[in-house]
């Protein structure tokens, strides 16, 4: 138990088959990822032969509810896939992650009758990418809103069928959400970028575009949709996609320059980089340090996820130490990548070296607003405050 009295052990037999058939579809689809991964860096998008792939391992609706003909996965297994997937490559990983958030976001918050509208009986399920952040105003009119504004960072729009767009009434303190479908915005090529650049997160635009008011949702609400999946806050709900993506990419780059170290020479006649005591020691090191951000993380998803069963809110604490374990993945993650460049000597600057994007992905990911430096100011405050208390 923690300090907040939650189990931490494996708390709910989850989608144990889904996980398996999904983790075991990745394996044998490897080679075909990391070749999409490198075209993705030319067409500044994944490849449609990868997405569809996806679209046939049914990956994108992992978080969505079963009624709407998903198959969602406990947080900790969803995150198996994530660090599977990531160690795979990192492009068709983040397109994955996008297409899980946004379709399992707009599935379990949209009211009934919005929902049932995006996931129409008899037809294909939708993707569901964009940006739930407040970009947009809002205009209400009869039976909704006028929707203007700009969003950015649109991740795999190219595939999506129908986009997310949080935007604000003035007057209104409230974020709200639209769901729209990709034929009512104008699509910005921006994208041009130095990490993640496979991953096609150009800027969408919508001018005084009509949303029902049942396809919207606040941000701040509770979810629509009954469960423990959805009982969780958003931000909870969605943690568990950048860091084991991460943590994935970390443990690739480990792998590929254990490989290359035996035959990495710096000076002519000196030892290959295998035989080096430092090297040793980096190994060492940069497995340690995968392991504890792995274990970090995980276990501050499942206290969530615990509490989410139990039907209690998390507390403040549960919820600081999620995104401050978020933080420490991802950072963790592109640390180990940047020191392990090191000492790869100078080819590994060539763009056909896997090193370099893997390293420029990590950065790339480090940005995400997801895991901001200041929720480790939150659970330093978390800290202080119990302190305060003596709780």
């Amino acid at each position: 138990m923690n300090e907040d009295g939650l189990a931490l052990a494996s708390v709910d037999a989850g989608n144990a088959a889904v996980r398996a058939e999904v983790l075991d579809g990745i394996r044998r689809h490897r080679r075909e990822f990391e070749d999409a991964g490198e075209r993705a860096e030319k067409l500044r998008a994944l490849p449609h032969d990868a997405a569809q792939t996806l679209r046939g391992m049914s990956i994108f609706w992992l978080k969505t509810p079963a009624e709407f003909g998903g198959t969602p996965l406990t947080p900790l297994e969803f995150a198996d896939v994530m660090e599977e997937l990531g160690y795979a490559d990192a492009t068709t990983a983040w397109v994955t992650m996008v297409g899980n958030g946004g379709t399992g976001t707009a599935a379990g918050w949209l009211p009934l009758d919005g929902a049932r509208q995006v996931f129409a009986a008899g037809r294909p399920r939708p993707l569901i990418v964009g940006v739930p952040r407040a970009a947009g105003a809002g205009r209400p009119v009869a039976g909704g809103y006028l929707v203007s504004g700009r969003w950015s960072f649109a991740s795999g729009i190219a595939h999506a069928d129908w986009l997310i767009a949080g935007f604000k009434v003035p007057g209104d303190d409230r974020a709200l959400v639209a769901v729209v479908p990709k034929t009512e915005v104008e699509v910005i090529d921006t994208w041009r970028v130095a990490g993640l650049q496979g991953t096609g997160s150009p800027d969408f635009r919508m001018d005084e575009v009509f949303v029902p008011a049942e396809l919207t949702f606040d941000r701040g609400g509770g979810a629509a949709r009954e469960g423990a999946l959805f009982r969780q806050e958003e931000h909870v709900f969605l943690s568990n996609e950048v860091p084991p993506l991460c943590i994935g990419l970390a443990r690739r780059a480990l792998d590929d320059m254990t490989e290359l170290a035996t035959g990495t020479v710096r000076f002519p006649g000196g030892a290959t980089l295998s035989e080096r005591a430092v090297f040793h020691k980096e190994l060492g090191r940069a497995d340690t340090k995968i392991r504890a951000a792995r274990l970090v993380h995980r276990e501050a998803i499942a206290a969530a996820w615990a509490a989410a069963l139990a039907g209690t809110d998390a507390s403040h604490r549960v919820h600081a130490a999620v995104t401050a374990a978020s933080i420490y993945a991802v950072e963790t993650g592109a640390e180990i990548i940047t020191d392990l460049f090191r000492y790869c000597g100078g080819r590994m600057l060539s763009l056909s070296s896997p090193m370099q994007r893997y390293m420029r992905n990590a950065l790339g990911a480090r940005q995400h607003i997801g895991v901001s430096e200041e929720f480790y100011e939150n659970a330093g405050r978390q800290q202080i405050q119990s302190l305060a208390t003596g709780r």
